[in-house]
């Protein structure tokens, strides 16, 4: 068993199929025939269900996965040390576009030699990149805990916290405080899709705390950047992240006890035997914000 023939079991496994590995690796579809071959050969066993021209992991495949990519990240940590000289190394990450417009920039500061690529994805679909080794860190919120494994370390980065926000020229925005019976005049934004998680879930998914507390639903929008819009336009009144209230210079609303304000630890995902740099910027990341 060799090295290379781990590294191409690990894209073929992503990739279903020898074509798209080939493409990926820069090198030929027999070429990965004959090392998959060579590399089932060595261990006694097939990795791989085949139907058609796709594979998919058998219950031997899926047991090796995760070891591969332990041995993977070892070696990577290993050349990591042994470089002379100061390395580039190129980050995968995956997170929700509603967490990388906050922490884009923390991850960022902190990333120095460090080449840092994103990927837009909900959370479960993050999290399985990390577990298949697509990428090496998962962006998501701690809601995500009981999905973890014990190849995975979660490290709690910070939280943001869904506030009411309006316009400064929204009729509301002079009030020092407004109570629910008040938010029943204006208009809300809202999504009805999970911001996080991608799930459809209706209004609620918004921070809105009770569903018997009536509000005007004008606009169905899951587009955060075009929701802040509205709020900034003054037409509406929406629930947002802090942050988001912060960047857009949106009004933050007092409201009263009936309803509080939802808060959500956000966290950075990785592999236990990840490379010692990628759990370094996550413990820099974790100071920072």
């Amino acid at each position: 068993m060799e090295i290379i023939e781990l590294t191409r079991f690990v894209e073929i496994a992503n990739a279903k199929t020898l074509q798209s590995a080939a493409a990926n690796l820069h090198t030929t579809p027999g070429a990965l025939s004959k090392s998959l071959k060579k590399l089932e050969s060595s261990l006694g066993i097939l990795l791989f269900d085949r139907v058609g021209k796709q594979l998919f992991l058998n219950e031997n495949g899926k047991r090796l996965l995760p070891e591969a990519l332990k041995i993977l990240d070892l070696k990577d940590n290993v050349k990591a040390m042994l470089t002379p000289t100061t390395p580039v190394f190129n980050c995968r990450v995956s997170a929700p576009a509603i967490l990388q417009y906050r922490w884009v920039g923390s991850i960022g500061a902190k990333a120095c030699d460090i080449q840092i690529e994103y990927e837009t994805d909900f959370e479960l679909t993050a999290l399985e990149k990390v577990k298949r080794g697509l990428v090496d860190i998962a962006l998501t919120t701690q809601l995500i805990q009981s999905r973890l494994n014990e190849d995975l370390e979660m490290v709690t980065i910070g939280e943001l916290t869904l506030k009411l926000a309006v316009g400064k020229t929204h009729p509301l925005a002079g009030k020092h405080s407004v109570t629910s019976a008040e938010l029943a005049n204006y208009p809300f934004a809202v999504p009805n899709t999970s911001p996080f998680c991608g799930e459809l879930r209706g209004f609620s998914c918004d921070g809105w705390p009770h569903s018997n507390l009536k509000r005007d639903i004008k606009w169905i929008v899951n587009d955060y950047a075009a929701l802040c819009e509205l709020v900034k336009c003054g037409l509406a009144v929406a629930f947002l992240p802090d942050y988001m209230i912060e960047a857009w210079q949106l009004t933050q609303l007092e409201v009263d006890s009936n309803l509080k304000n939802d808060t959500e630890q956000v966290c950075l995902i990785y592999r236990q035997h990840a490379p010692a740099w990628i759990k370094a910027l996550a413990e820099e990341v974790k100071l920072i914000s």
